[in-house]
């Protein structure tokens, strides 16, 4: 009977318990180490609506509106069409000095919004201001 010389190679097994040791000493550095900011809050001024007539040299801002995503752009009660780009010189023209507030109701695209700026900043209008791309619709006309 042949004698048997080699035996068999063990398998080595990766201990796995200094790694945990490191993971351990690792997270309890960054936990002891780390700082958190606290909460603070930023405090933004904000206009008071009066009744006093405004001082002189004061500019009216233009207020336009989107509605729907219809390609209508409301100011008042007069409506212009997005793609009328001789109305819009027109309104940039008359109202160089001022702002040009742009709110949408809720439910247009900012694809729309957007368009309505370029427009207007391709007319010619320097200051353009977004107020609330998102506001809540009237309450008043809810049923």
């Amino acid at each position: 009977m042949p004698l048997k010389l080699t035996q068999p190679r063990r398998k080595n097994a990766i201990s796995l318990t200094p790694l945990i040791d490191v993971v351990f000493i690792l997270l309890l550095f960054f936990m002891l180490t780390s700082s958190f900011v606290p909460w603070r809050t930023v405090d933004t001024p904000l206009s008071v609506a009066s009744d006093s007539p405004k001082p002189e040299g004061e500019v009216d801002n233009l207020i336009l509106t989107l509605k729907l995503n219809d390609n209508q752009v409301w100011i008042g009660d007069q409506a212009i069409s997005l793609t009328d780009s001789f109305a819009f010189q027109n309104l940039v023209t008359e109202h160089n000095q001022g702002m040009f507030i742009i709110k949408a109701d809720q439910g247009v695209r900012l694809q729309t919004l957007m368009r309505l700026a370029d427009q207007l900043k391709a007319n010619g209008a320097d200051k353009v201001s977004i107020a609330n791309a998102f506001a809540m619709p009237d309450e008043s006309k809810a049923p």
